[in-house]
C-alpha cells in the first residue's frame, strides 16, 4: 500500500476530526475548540452532510483571455459538491453520496454513491456525457477488495489500532496547533441568533476562528513560528512515525525548513499584503450540550492584485453532522449485484 494509499484512509476515517467546537456552558472560545476536538474522539456513529460552494471566481488576466481558461472558470464559478450520508465505527462502515453540479456552456450535475466496510468498497458508476464508460457498467456498483490491493502493493492494510493512532494524532495536531494562537485576536463566541444556522441544528455554543487584514501579521508570524514546529514536536511521537512512514530526522528536516529569520518573515508577510485583500477567512463551528460539534462553516473571501491583474476568489464549506452516536440507518447497504475487479478488468480488456 503506497503512502498516498494510507493518507487518503486516514483523511477518510478522522474526517469527523476536522471540525471545531465548544461545550455545554459558555467556555472560552479557544479552550472550547480544543475540548470538542476531545470529544470528537468519542463519536461511534453520525450521519453528516458536507456541502463545497464556489460563490465567485474572477480572473482578470493574460491567461484569463483563453477560450479554455474561460470554460473552465465558467464551469467552476457557482460549482457545487455536496457529499451526504452516515458512518459507525463498530463494525466499520460508512454510506456516502457525493453530488456535484458544475455551471456554464457545458453544465451537467453527477452522482457518485459509495459504500465502504474495513475490507471493501463499492463505488456505482455515474453516466458523464465527458466521460463515455462501457454502457454495461453505467449505473452499477463496482466492488474494490482493499484487502487484496493491499496485497498487490506489498504492504499490509490499515487496521483498526492505525485508525485510532490516526485519530490520536489528528486530535494533538490540531490541539498543538490552536494552542499557540492568541484567543483574544483570533476566537469568539457568537450570539446563536447572529450565527446564520440552517434550521434544526443542536446547538448550544458557537465558536468563531477569524483572520482578518489587521490580525493577518500576527496569524502567520504565529503560524510559521509557533504553531508549525508545535505540529512537528507532536507529530514525533513512535507510534505517529511508524504509521505515515516517516522518521525522526524527517521531522528535524522539515523544522529546519521552515525555520525563517524575522526580518525574512517581516518581508514576506509585507509582499502578501500589497498583493492580497481578506474579505473574509473564517471558521465558524456550532457545538451541542453534550460538546459534540454539529455545525461548522468555512469562509474563504480573498482578493489578489499584481501588475495589473486581479484574481478574486470566494467559497464556503459547511459540515453538519446529525443522529450522534445512535443507530444507523444504512439507506445503500452493501451491494450484492457489484462488479468485481477481475469482472471489470475483463470488460475494459476489449477496449
Amino acid at each position: 500500500m503506497k503512502r498516498w494509499y494510507k493518507g487518503a484512509l486516514a483523511i477518510f476515517f478522522v474526517f469527523a476530526l476536522i471540525i471545531t467546537g465548544c461545550g455545554a456552558k459558555a467556555a472560552a472560545p479557544r479552550a472550547a475548540v480544543e475540548g470538542a476536538f476531545e470529544k470528537a474522539l468519542e463519536l461511534k456513529s453520525y450521519g453528516f452532510e458536507t456541502s463545497i460552494v464556489i460563490d465567485d471566481l474572477q480572473i482578470n488576466a493574460a491567461s484569463a483571455t483563453d477560450p479554455n481558461a474561460q470554460m473552465v472558470m465558467s464551469m467552476l464559478k457557482n460549482a457545487e459538491l455536496k457529499i451526504s450520508g452516515a458512518v459507525q465505527q463498530e463494525p466499520l462502515q460508512l454510506e456516502a453520496n457525493l453530488e456535484v453540479k458544475l455551471q456554464g456552456d457545458m453544465a451537467m450535475t453527477f452522482t457518485l454513491p459509495m459504500v465502504m466496510t474495513e475490507d471493501k468498497m463499492w463505488i456505482k458508476v455515474p453516466n458523464i456525457p465527458m466521460l463515455p464508460m462501457p454502457t454495461e457498467i453505467v449505473g452499477k456498483f463496482i466492488e474494490f477488495d482493499l484487502k487484496q490491493l493491499a496485497e498487490e502493493s506489498g504492504e499490509p492494510m490499515p487496521t483498526a489500532a492505525d485508525m485510532k493512532t490516526m485519530q490520536n494524532a489528528s486530535n494533538d495536531l490540531v490541539k498543538a496547533v490552536l494552542g499557540k494562537f492568541d484567543e483574544k485576536s483570533f476566537f469568539v463566541n457568537v450570539d446563536k441568533k447572529d450565527a446564520a444556522l440552517p434550521e434544526g441544528v443542536d446547538v448550544n455554543q458557537v465558536v468563531k476562528f477569524n483572520v482578518t487584514n489587521d490580525n493577518f501579521d500576527q496569524f502567520v508570524t504565529t503560524l510559521v513560528k509557533d504553531a508549525l514546529p508545535a505540529a512537528l514536536d507532536a507529530l514525533n511521537k513512535d507510534e505517529y512515525l511508524k504509521l505515515f512512514e516517516l522518521e525522526n530526522a524527517d521531522i528535524e528536516e522539515a523544522k529546519k525548513e521552515i525555520a525563517t529569520d524575522e526580518n525574512e518573515l517581516k518581508k514576506g508577510i509585507a509582499e502578501i499584503k500589497e498583493t492580497m485583500k481578506i474579505n473574509e477567512f473564517s471558521l465558524l463551528t456550532a457545538i451541542n450540550k453534550d460538546q459534540f460539534p454539529t455545525y461548522q462553516r468555512a469562509v474563504a473571501n480573498l482578493e489578489f492584485t499584481e501588475d495589473g491583474d486581479k484574481v478574486k476568489i470566494a467559497a464556503k464549506m459547511t459540515n453538519q453532522y446529525t443522529n450522534i452516536n445512535k443507530p444507523v440507518e444504512f439507506k445503500i447497504g452493501k451491494p450484492a449485484d457489484a462488479i468485481t475487479m477481475d469482472q471489470l478488468e475483463e470488460m475494459f480488456a476489449g477496449y
